[in-house]
């Protein structure tokens, strides 16, 4: 692409202030694209050129200005540019890492992880010291033209991993045959590291001693110093205070900063459902007990490990619309739940590949069974929590009583409506759940008889009421409780789910 100097952005007003600067960060050792940057230019297009083509057009700027060189400035033997040297603004990142060796490196990193994606985005973890490097060439500059620069901030800078982006992005688009996308839920996520970047920001530790002690920064707590720590001092540091404790302008790096480390990720996919549980030694999610398995698998393992076989994620995150006991059958259309995959490599599922293992999942056991499988947004997956405790639930339980309860008694029991408990947590639970009184309600009850003994409850009832507790009392933990409102003593011998009353989420046809 060619470039004149009328298309180039530039704080400078004139063609000579403007070959001026261009020499004076040339001696500093700041390779081309660093030069427009520092110059004012934020077109992402201007930096979309070739290095070569970028000398050209400097080269270009100064030819075409009458002004005669810049020589005033007193820069050491070691500060003079070389094509070799890292460029002491970016640290050599806008330089050896836009060539194409390296983005052949990304490009072959990214196959071999085998994700499927329509689009990219690029995240680069930066150096720290950057920050401090391109505040002392500002400084510089402010002492060279004053008049220029004296009201430019660090924020007119375009910054590296943005300058970075605009170049790499289009060229990798290319090579992976996809766009790049800001906006995209899969990122190669660059990390550069700069050997000496605790060296340069030691001066921080004399200058705010109380947001910089090494004593509050701990193994994996975080680094000592990090973008928003040192941008905030930088932005409270005047240039006087710069100049007395940071080489003006920036030394020239002796070795290049390093990208050690390249990875993608995905964001996360959801996958929803309801599920039915009809074994009563199944825990809905893994059960540990001092570090010992309770329960030989689980609902959330009988689901899960046939999603991993499809969608190969990394994790899953396994949610329900509430839970039901170790003992309990979950019948009827099934609880909701959903599924967060973590960084999933396979995306792409039409409707019957979803409901192909749908097929597979219920094949494999008999003890659980799903329904309504399907691939869902995240927004989607709020309306599971937003209606945990608005739902209803109808349940059925095996009950027995000390004594024989008269047919009366039943009938009156079947006849009350909008029952409101008062239960506090549980004893069985207490360790786990805080100590609290809550009120739930019982919307509605029948009691049918088995024999002089034993009575079969069914209920409709708020979501989060303890049905066991309801049934024996709890020690007058719950009350009212099955026990008061009888006369009688009270236990339940079994309980299952027969609904759980939230429409979500949406109905398949066949399913």
């Amino acid at each position: 692409m060619d470039a004149t100097m009328e298309q180039v952005e530039s704080f400078a007003n004139d063609d000579s202030t403007t070959a001026d600067i261009i020499t004076c960060l040339e001696k500093c050792g700041c390779c081309p694209r660093c030069i427009f940057r520092f110059l004012g230019e934020k077109s992402a297009s201007r930096f979309k050129c070739y290095q070569e083509t970028l000398k050209e057009t400097l080269n270009d700027m100064k030819k075409r200005s009458s002004a005669e060189p810049d020589t005033s400035d007193n820069i050491d033997v070691d500060m003079s540019p070389s094509n070799d040297q890292p460029c002491p603004a970016c640290l050599g990142i806008l330089q050896q890492y836009l060539d194409k060796p390296f983005l052949t490196k990304i490009k072959d990193y990214v196959t071999k992880a085998e994700y499927e994606f329509k689009s990219f985005l690029c995240s680069l973890t930066v150096p720290v010291c950057v920050l401090i490097r391109e505040r002392a060439v500002l400084v510089h500059l402010r002492d060279k033209f004053k008049s220029v620069y004296e009201s430019v901030t660090e924020a007119d800078i375009a910054r590296v991993k943005d300058v970075w982006k605009w170049t790499a992005g289009p060229l990798l688009g290319d090579s992976l045959l996809v766009p790049f996308d800001q906006k995209s839920n899969f990122d190669i996520a660059l990390m550069f590291n700069y050997p000496r970047t605790f060296k340069e920001c030691e001066m921080f530790l004399d200058y705010q001693p109380d947001v910089f002690k090494r004593r509050k920064f701990k193994r994996g707590q975080g680094e000592l110093f990090n973008r928003a720590n040192v941008g905030k001092a930088l932005k409270e540091m005047s240039d006087q205070r710069l100049r007395r404790a940071f080489q003006i302008p920036p030394t020239i790096p002796k070795v290049i900063c390093e990208c050690d480390d390249i990875r993608c990720t995905r964001e996360p996919l959801y996958i929803a459902g309801r599920y039915n549980k009809y074994n009563r030694f199944l825990s809905q999610t893994p059960w540990f007990v001092d570090g010992k398995r309770k329960s030989e698998s689980s609902v959330e393992e009988k689901i899960c490990d046939h999603l991993k076989k499809h969608f190969n994620h990394s994790d899953s995150k396994f949610s329900a619309s509430g839970r039901e006991d170790v003992d309990v059958l979950m019948l009827g259309t099934g609880r909701p739940f959903v599924v967060e995959l973590l960084d999933p490599h396979k995306v792409t599922f039409s409707k019957e590949a979803v409901k192909n293992i749908q097929k597979e999942i219920n094949a494999a056991s008999s003890e659980v069974q799903v329904r309504h499988l399907q691939i869902v947004t995240k927004e989607a997956t709020n309306n599971l929590k937003e209606g945990e405790m608005e739902k209803t639930k109808t349940y059925s339980a095996l009950c027995w009583s000390a004594a024989v309860l008269p047919q009366e008694k039943l009938e009156e029991i079947s006849s009350m409506t909008n029952v409101v408990l008062h239960q506090k947590t549980p004893i069985r639970v207490l360790h786990r759940r805080p100590l609290a009184t809550r009120e739930r309600t019982v919307y509605t009850m029948s009691a049918e008889r088995i024999d002089d003994h034993h009575f079969k409850l069914n209920l409709e009832t708020q979501a989060g009421t303890y049905i066991k507790e309801f049934v024996h009392g709890d020690f007058g933990r719950t009350t009212p409780n099955m026990s008061t409102l009888t006369g009688v003593e009270c236990d339940i011998f079994q309980l299952d789910v027969l609904s759980v009353l939230l429409d979500w989420p949406a109905s398949l046809e066949d399913s």
